[in-house]
């Protein structure tokens, strides 16, 4: 394919559009998530439209590198490059151009970014199908508002050299185009500034959930540790001032932990680090002479810095290796400062299961719970985090455009969607609390709401298309009427009668009924100058009939005998060939020559021989009377016959009989009134219509069998019926 010549005015406007789109291109706009809008290849789509693909492509490079310089993708290239060429060629070919940015996506577009995100950039299946709609979406859009921009623009309807329509559309049609324009860049604009705003919206009550809930858990497990934390503080008050008997602690303890089931266990914990007490016995039993707790954080700061104390979470020791928060607090020597020991108790983690249950959306909703070191004190199951374990964790996103705060905690590297959205609370004590909820719902719903809004806008497309013809009906059903009223009918007059019609009343717009009127004025004048030119033209036409016929018979009849020609018999011969062979008939061709007429024109003179060749013919027309026989002068004394649909046995009767009528005929000759007589010797051929369609095989059989009718001394009839 051969290159066009550019045009410098073309390729100035195909760079200024060119720059202008690569300008906006390297700023999309942003929706939610990772959508962004790109109206920067509109300027693509106004250079398709009046420039044609090359132009377009040229500008394409522009638009696609600030694409390139956005989003580091090169496939952009390959995309927005074809699609240039696509729109340009579909424009060449009076293709619509919104019609042909729907055909692009559908057949080329959005199957390669599909491969491209299947094979190139690994992302998940189930978020391709939303990715390359997104796309067409765009690819819609601008290309509804580039078309739009040259409607729009006066300066762009007069530019030189620019690609025209080759067809003419009809205005229904282009009435109904324009609609559909209107109303796709309505719906599109309209649905997503709808989307946009019910996204936002609907972040906005997720972050609102999110920190109800954070808050709601957090006064929760505030509570619980305040609840517990005033138990044992109160229980090494009471060993303090009470003055009980070392022995009786062990009860006290025993009573208390059978009354507040939030601790697993309770232990009173000497100076040396030492358990001499504790609750349940049993566990009592198994760790009191094998472990010692001296170096332990809740130890120390109860004991040395007489605090009542929350520890972070740790691994207990003993036997069962459990996960545990301590709450410890000072016993004091009665009337003294002295610290004698420690009362400890170990929280009940498993509370914080049913704190979590507890939250209305538990269903979709985790926590999880850090304490000062940030270290795991308790996470939902389903986030199968494992406690004591420190909280690793990536927050926001590159990719993804929300009003929420986004977290990763698998931090797949290959992973390019957020895993969750998240609040985070911090309680009094230092601990930490976070409540997630996934985001993959979340970005399933705008993927819903992006493929509603295609199949509105294909059922908003028919809708218009159908309420355009409605209403172009109006508009164009009286201009119809006027033009078939007021047109020739195809008898070349015209319709005399006063136009009356439903549509052309009061409610016809003015300029219609201004035409009406105005044609009515020279249809009628029309009319008069047509009276007056039918009578001379009835005499011409009179005239010309009689001339027209008069040639016709010269240029196909034989003017002595009135006969067909040879010239007609030859075209004629082809429809009669092909009309029988149809219908699977037989067809005789016969040539007759005349016996010695050069010894009549000798003998009797020149004007005797055309009076013998006129009773030939006259014969000939009286022998052979059907409307399906072809009968002609061949050339001089040589006739020729094509009879189709003939019976092939009695042909040759036939013939014979027309042999013995001529040899009885007496002649008169016109300058002596002498008589005489002719004869003739006959050759035919009989076969099936197939046999050829050519005359001159069929001719050649005949005049084969004349030859030999003339060698059996003449006046008589060779006949010969092929039958294959």
């Amino acid at each position: 394919m051969l290159l066009p010549s550019f045009n410098a005015s073309h390729l100035k406007l195909a760079t200024l559009l060119g720059l202008l789109g690569l300008v906006i291109n390297i700023f999309p706009i942003p929706l939610f998530a990772n959508v962004q809008l790109i109206l920067g290849n509109a300027a693509v789509v106004i250079v398709a439209i009046l420039l044609g693909p090359w132009y377009a492509l040229y500008t394409a490079l522009f638009t696609a590198t600030g694409l390139m310089l956005a989003w580091s993708s090169s496939h952009v290239y390959v995309v927005f490059l074809l699609e240039a060429l696509w729109l340009g060629f579909a424009r060449r070919k009076d293709v619509p151009i919104l019609y042909a940015s729907i055909g692009y996506w559908l057949l080329v577009g959005v199957p390669l970014i599909s491969l491209y995100l299947w094979l190139i950039t690994g992302l998940p299946n189930y978020h391709i199908p939303f990715t390359t709609v997104k796309q067409a979406v765009n690819g819609i859009l601008y290309a509804t508002i580039g078309e739009l921009c040259v409607v729009a623009l006066p300066s762009l309807w007069h530019l030189k050299d620019k690609i025209v329509n080759h067809t003419r559309r009809t205005f229904s049609a282009q009435l109904s185009y324009l609609f559909i324009l209107i109303t796709t860049i309505t719906l599109l604009t309209s649905s997503l500034m709808f989307n946009q705003y019910f996204m936002d919206k609907q972040q906005d009550l997720i972050n609102k959930n999110l920190n109800d809930t954070g808050i709601f858990l957090g006064h929760a497990t505030e509570t619980y540790l305040s609840s517990n934390t005033s138990t044992v503080a109160s229980i090494g008050k009471f060993l303090s001032i009470s003055g009980a008997p070392f022995d009786q602690w062990q009860l006290i303890l025993e009573s208390v932990q059978s009354l507040k089931h939030s601790f697993t266990a309770m232990f009173i914990v000497n100076t040396h680090g030492e358990i001499v007490a504790g609750s349940p016995l049993d566990k009592l039993k198994k760790i009191a002479q094998k472990i010692n707790v001296q170096d332990r954080d809740f130890f120390i700061q109860a004991l040395t810095h007489h605090n009542t104390f929350v520890s972070p979470v740790f691994v207990a020791r003993g036997p069962d290796q459990e996960i545990v928060i301590a709450i410890s607090t000072p016993i004091f020597k009665e009337d003294s400062n002295t610290a004698i020991g420690i009362v400890q108790g170990n929280l009940d983690l498993s509370y914080f299961s049913s704190i979590d249950n507890q939250n209305q959306h538990h269903e979709t909703q985790s926590i999880i719970l850090l304490d000062e070191k940030k270290n795991i004190v308790y996470s939902s199951e389903r986030l199968r985090l494992t406690p004591l374990t420190p909280f690793n964790f990536k927050t926001g996103s590159t990719e993804y455009r929300t009003r929420l705060k986004l977290m990763d905690i698998n931090q797949h590297e290959e992973a390019d969607t957020p895993e969750y959205i998240y609040a985070h609370h911090q309680l009094n004590n230092g601990w930490h609390l976070y409540v997630l909820e996934p985001f993959i719902p979340l970005l399933t719903l705008a993927q819903k709401q992006y493929f509603n809004t295609v199949g509105l806008l294909l059922i908003s497309m028919v809708a218009a298309m159908i309420i355009a013809k409605v209403i172009s009906r109006l508009t164009t059903t009286p201009l119809a009427l006027l033009a078939q009223h007021f047109s020739q009918t195809k008898d070349g007059s015209f319709n005399e009668e006063k136009f009356e019609h439903g549509l052309l009343d009061n409610s016809t717009p003015q300029e219609i009924y201004s035409l009406y009127e105005s044609l009515e004025a020279k249809q009628q004048a029309l009319l008069n100058n047509q009276l007056e030119l039918e009578d001379k033209v009835k005499q011409r036409t009179m005239a010309l009939e009689i001339a027209n016929r008069k040639l016709k018979d010269m240029a196909e009849r034989d003017p002595l005998t009135n006969l067909y020609n040879r010239r007609y018999a030859e075209k004629q011969f082809l429809h009669i060939q092909h009309l029988s062979e149809r219908s699977k008939d037989t067809i005789a061709v016969v040539l007759l020559d005349l016996d010695f007429f050069k010894k009549v024109n000798d003998t009797y003179g020149h004007l005797a021989g055309d009076e013998c060749l006129r009773v030939m013919a006259e014969v000939l027309s009286n022998h052979f009377k059907r409307d399906v026989d072809l009968l002609c002068r061949y050339g001089g004394e040589e006739f020729a016959l094509v009879l189709p649909m003939c019976n092939a046995s009695k042909v040759e009767q036939h013939l014979n009989a027309f042999k013995e009528k001529l040899s009885s005929v007496v002649i008169t000759n016109p300058t002596d009134q002498v008589t005489f007589s002719v004869t003739v010797s006959i050759g035919a051929i009989i076969a099936d219509a197939a046999y050829s369609a050519k005359l001159d095989d069929w001719l050649k059989e005949a005049d084969e069998n004349l030859y030999k009718a003339k060698e059996q001394g003449r006046n008589c009839v060779v006949c010969t019926l092929i039958t294959s």
